[in-house]
């Protein structure tokens, strides 16, 4: 099996099969649906992961195990969730400073690569030394050596960027626990796409209608939220007041824009923007704001005098509202 594997959501099972190699992949197929596609390394070596992200790509190293799932009944997401175990070398024998430390690097290359906390919508955002006391860490925030000692096994780290998901967990034996002798630690992390993290916050029966019912379940969280923060704040925990709910693309509608000389698709107001050296004087302009009907050609500025019809390719009419009634 090749030591190094390349991955990202949303790959076909069996196009993940094919590229991989049937040899290396042992496929459980479940009765409810799922398919796992499971791949270990022998104890003798370790495995390298690249999950593909855009500008938010990252390797892993040391990787013990990994598992890919698909559902069969949404066959068009293809690997939905990746679950990755990988271990903190050397492996049954780092001292747990140096694993503090290497924990510590990995938070910090995900910030790096654009990788933010993440907090559950229904959850208190509590932060930094705060967040010790809860079930999720805090990923900007750095703990003390003894902190780090006193962390329960499986705690948390959550993050997202550009609408991927990831849990990082860390687990040790708890039969080495001695800070002054080298400890055993193994790493767990999950990663899943935006359509399973919001379908999440819906009972089975209802996930599939969940855009239709997101509005009414997110002013229940923003309630159970603000409940949970009060009750953290009599408690003497910093909230996270800054922190802002990362938006779901699935239910951004795409801007409507047209060109100079193209026929207006929709009745309204428009706006005229540019991208280049003019772009901060024509936002500036009044006159860049237009009603136009639908079926009317999108016209410019100073339409047929020299010079002005090159310099109208440059504009971009953007709708902005409906026309008054």
């Amino acid at each position: 099996m090749n030591q190094r594997i390349a991955i990202h959501l949303g790959e076909k099972g069996s196009s993940f099969v094919q590229r991989i190699g049937r040899d290396s992949i042992r496929l459980n197929k479940q009765p409810a649906g799922l398919n796992f596609y499971d791949l270990d390394w022998p104890d003798s070596t370790s495995g390298q992961i690249h999950f593909e992200h855009s500008v938010h790509s990252f390797d892993l190293s040391t990787v013990l195990g990994m598992m890919g799932t698909e559902d069969v009944d949404r066959a068009n997401t293809g690997i939905y969730q990746w679950d990755i175990s990988f271990g903190l070398p050397p492996r049954n024998a780092i001292p747990h400073e140096q694993a503090r430390l290497q924990v510590m690097a990995l938070l910090r290359m995900l910030q790096d690569k654009g990788w933010k906390q993440h907090y559950s919508r229904d959850s208190a955002r509590i932060k930094g030394r705060s967040a010790l006391f809860g079930l999720f860490l805090d990923t900007r925030y750095v703990p003390s050596f003894e902190e780090w000692m006193a962390l329960g096994d499986g705690s948390m780290w959550r993050l997202q960027a550009d609408g991927v998901y990831l849990s990082l967990q860390m687990w040790r034996d708890d039969k080495h626990l001695d800070p002054q002798q080298p400890g055993a630690y193994f790493m767990s992390m999950e990663l899943h796409g935006e359509e399973d993290e919001v379908r999440g916050y819906f009972l089975h029966a209802e996930r599939d209608k969940w855009r239709e019912l997101w509005s009414e379940r997110m002013k229940e969280a923003d309630e159970k939220r603000a409940k949970k923060e009060a009750e953290a704040r009599t408690k003497g925990y910093q909230i996270d007041t800054d922190y802002q709910d990362p938006p779901i693309k699935a239910l951004i509608k795409p801007e409507l824009s047209s060109k100079v000389g193209q026929s207006c698709p929709k009745d309204g107001i428009w706006e005229a923007s540019r991208s280049d050296s003019m772009a901060t004087t024509l936002a500036s302009y009044p006159a860049r704001w237009r009603r136009f009907k639908q079926g009317e050609v999108m016209t410019g500025f100073g339409q047929g005098l020299p010079g002005f019809d090159d310099d109208n390719q440059h504009i971009t009419w953007t709708w902005r509202k409906p026309l008054e009634s």
